[in-house]
């Protein structure tokens, strides 16, 4: 609830749960989905998305079977609130099939300096303790980023296939 003069204005509350699926238009060429499928306890109750590959023209209209019927492309842990409240994505559905993710890890680097190359790496499951690894084995190369991403730059790897930001090497 916010106050302005003598009005009370009432925020919308914002609701999201497992299952839902969003779509985030980009810059007028395409619509990229997502799924909303787990909340990591591990990483901060943070909302962990999938990413579908497919790009849609912008005048798809959602079918959410075959959305998520398709093939994967990244996993990330976001704030899906800050998103929805500005305007990045929106809701177009639901489904409770979400997907295997079981063999999905994720992984961060321990340093507190910014380094080219980190030998100080952390992996994990959803929901699963931390795991120090030191200098990153070659069977964690392919895990996801494990930090909570910003949509800024969700929507630069939808664009691009790449965040941002920096992100150590292993």
């Amino acid at each position: 609830m916010k106050l302005s003069g003598n009005n009370i204005i009432m925020a919308k509350r914002i609701v999201t749960k497992i299952g839902d699926v969003f779509c985030a238009e980009i810059e007028g060429q395409c619509k990229r989905f997502f799924q909303y499928f787990a909340i990591d306890s591990t990483q901060l109750n943070s909302s962990v998305i999938r990413v579908f590959k497919q790009h849609y023209p912008m005048d798809y209209i959602p079918d959410i079977s075959e959305i998520i019927a398709g093939e994967v492309e990244f996993y990330a842990h976001t704030v899906l609130r800050m998103g929805i409240a500005d305007g990045i994505w929106y809701k177009v559905g639901k489904s409770l099939e979400l997907g295997d993710y079981r063999d999905v890890f994720f992984r961060i680097d321990g340093d507190i300096d910014r380094v080219e190359r980190s030998v100080k790496w952390y992996v994990w499951k959803i929901n699963e303790p931390f795991i120090y690894v030191g200098k990153l084995p070659a069977k964690y190369y392919d895990a996801e980023n494990g930090y909570v991403i910003c949509y800024e730059d969700l929507i630069a790897r939808l664009k691009t296939g790449k965040y941002t930001y920096f992100f150590p090497a292993y």
